[in-house]
């Protein structure tokens, strides 16, 4: 290259200094401008990427939100389904339970009726968790001893017999003596046979 001396003849008021524009053509500054335009053109992209994300997903969210909407009467039909069930199962359990538990008290009745002395019967039977207490009325005193001992010795469903309170009373303007049992019994039993 051929170079250019310039020579200004101009007086000095009159001269225009000339601009040196050479730092733009210089590598850091090109290279900087293409950086940031590249980052530029990075985050613009992205956030319309990200925008549009966003449009989509709350779209998609609107868009689930009318078929749950359009489905709840079918949700709370199922919930009502499902409670009726529940209830079904309770139910079906109990007579289950009732099924399977009524051998044992068929027995355990029928014991405590062929033991009763004929001058003895009985007012009120009340179950507790392995427990029965048992409440009669006897004419003659000597009947609660023999009554408690025929139960003991009736089969295994019953395992014990004691005597919680003994009183005297009036029966129809007669003596009577009023006494009180508790009958313990196996819980097992008539379990084993299962439902039929």
């Amino acid at each position: 290259m051929v170079n250019q001396l310039e020579i200004n003849l101009l007086p000095l008021e009159f001269r225009r200094k000339k601009r040196d524009l050479s730092w733009l053509s210089s590598t850091q500054v090109v290279l900087s401008t293409i950086a940031v335009i590249l980052v530029t053109l990075t985050l613009s992209v992205l956030y319309s990427h990200i925008v549009k994300t966003t449009y989509e997903l709350e779209s998609s969210v609107a868009q689930i939100n009318e078929a749950v909407e359009k489905e709840r009467p079918l949700l709370e039909k199922i919930k009502e389904l499902e409670e009726t069930l529940r209830m079904i199962e309770q139910r079906s359990d109990a007579l289950r339970s009732i099924q399977v538990s009524r051998r044992r008290w068929v027995v355990l009745l029928e014991e405590l009726s062929t033991a009763l002395m004929p001058n003895t019967w009985i007012t009120s039977i009340t179950q507790r968790e392995g427990k029965m207490d048992v409440d009669c009325v006897t004419w003659d005193f000597s009947e609660v001893a023999m009554y408690m001992l025929k139960l003991e010795q009736q089969t295994n469903v019953i395992t014990g017999v004691s005597l919680s309170n003994i009183s005297a009373d009036k029966v129809e303007g007669e003596d009577a003596y009023r006494f009180s049992l508790v009958v313990n019994f196996d819980l097992g039993y008539g379990m084993e046979t299962g439902v039929r």
